[in-house]
C-alpha cells in the first residue's frame, strides 16, 4: 500500500505533470496541459464503495482520466475486471467516458502478462498498461514531479541512474519539494535498489523530513500497532514495540533494544502506541528511563510502575 500511495500522492499533487507524461504514450490525451486546466477529481465512487488510485477531469479537452498504480497486478476478481467496474462506476457518475491507464512498478510474471482488455461475453473493455521498467528513465528525470519514477524506468546501467536521479534531487532548489521527491524516490527505489546503494547517494536526513514519508510511517505504524496488540503475547508486544521504532528511527542503538527487551507486555504496548509520538531517540530514551523494566519489577516489588 504504501508504493500506492505514493504514487496517488505524486499525481494529486502534480496532476498537470502526469498528463503531460501519458500523453506521450497515449495520443488521445492532451500533450499541452497546464495545472489550472487539470481538475482533481474525488475518487470514491458510489455503489459499494470502491476506491480508484487517481481520477481527474482535463477540462479543456473534456477528457476523464483514471489511473490505477500497482506493484504486482495479481488479484481476486481480476485487475481487467475491477478496470470495467471502475469505468462503469465513473461513468455513472461523471457521465463522461474515462481513459483509462493501469500504471505497473516492477516487472512480475502478473505485471508481464496483465491483459490491456477485459472479455467477457459480449461484454469487451480496453484500457492502456504502461509497465515502467519499459519507459526510459530520460524522459522522466526530466521533470521534477515524476523524477522519483525514473528509479523504476529503463536505463543501461542502474547504479548510474540512481546517481543520476539523486543528483537531481540535489539540484532542486525548493526545499520542502526537494524533501518530499527525495522522500518518493527513496522509498520506490527500494523496489529495485540495494538499500545500502540507496542509503548512500540520497541524505536520509531528506527524507525524514519530508511530509509524505512522515504520513506513510504513521500509516504504517497505526496498522502495525492495530495488528501487532490484537495478537496479545509478551513476546509480540516487545518485536512489535522493536519494529515500529526500527522503521521510524532505524537500526537501535544496543542501549535501547536491551531495555526495549526487558519492559513488560503492557509497557511494549504502550511503547508501540507512543512511537508516533517521538520525534527523536532521545525521547525515546526519556521515555524509557521513566519506567521500570520486569527484572527491576521482580528485584524491587514495590518500586511505582
Amino acid at each position: 500500500m504504501a508504493y500506492d500511495n505514493l504514487c496517488k500522492y505524486l499525481a494529486e499533487t502534480y496532476p498537470a505533470a502526469f498528463v503531460r507524461w501519458l500523453a506521450r504514450h497515449y495520443p488521445e490525451l492532451p500533450h499541452d496541459m497546464e495545472a489550472a486546466e487539470v481538475e482533481v477529481l474525488k475518487t470514491e465512487l458510489p455503489v459499494e464503495p470502491i476506491r480508484a488510485d487517481f481520477v481527474t477531469f482535463i477540462r479543456a479537452a473534456g477528457v476523464l482520466l483514471h489511473i490505477e498504480f500497482h506493484l504486482d497486478p495479481a488479484s481476486d476478481p481480476p485487475l481487467a475486471f475491477r478496470m470495467l467496474e471502475y469505468w462503469v462506476r465513473l461513468f455513472r457518475r461523471y457521465r463522461t467516458p474515462a481513459r483509462q491507464v493501469v500504471l505497473l512498478l516492477k516487472s512480475t510474471p502478473a505485471a508481464r502478462e496483465m491483459p490491456s482488455t477485459f472479455t467477457a461475453g459480449m461484454t469487451h473493455h480496453g484500457f492502456h498498461v504502461l509497465r515502467l521498467w519499459e519507459v526510459e528513465a530520460t524522459e522522466l528525470l526530466d521533470d521534477e514531479a515524476l523524477l522519483p519514477l525514473a528509479v523504476l524506468g529503463k536505463a543501461d546501467s542502474d547504479e548510474a541512474l540512481l546517481r543520476e536521479t539523486a543528483a537531481r534531487v540535489e539540484q532542486m532548489t525548493d526545499a520542502s519539494q526537494r524533501a518530499n521527491v527525495s522522500a518518493c524516490a527513496q522509498v520506490l527505489a527500494g523496489l529495485r535498489f540495494d538499500r545500502e546503494l540507496i542509503r548512500a547517494l540520497f541524505r536520509e536526513e531528506a527524507m525524514r523530513e519530508s511530509v509524505i514519508y512522515q504520513e506513510i510511517i504513521e500509516r504504517g505504524l497505526a496498522q502495525g500497532v492495530e495488528r501487532g496488540l490484537a495478537q496479545g503475547s509478551h513476546l509480540e508486544a516487545i518485536r512489535l514495540a522493536r519494529t515500529l521504532l526500527e522503521r521510524r528511527f532505524g537500526p537501535l542503538p544496543e542501549s535501547i533494544a536491551a531495555q526495549v527487551a526487558l519492559l513488560s507486555r503492557e509497557q511494549a504496548e504502550n511503547l508501540a502506541v507512543e512511537t508516533l509520538n517521538f520525534d527523536s531517540l532521545d525521547a525515546v530514551r526519556t521515555w524509557l528511563a521513566l519506567r521500570p523494566t520486569t527484572s527491576e519489577v521482580t528485584e524491587n516489588p514495590d518500586k511505582p510502575s
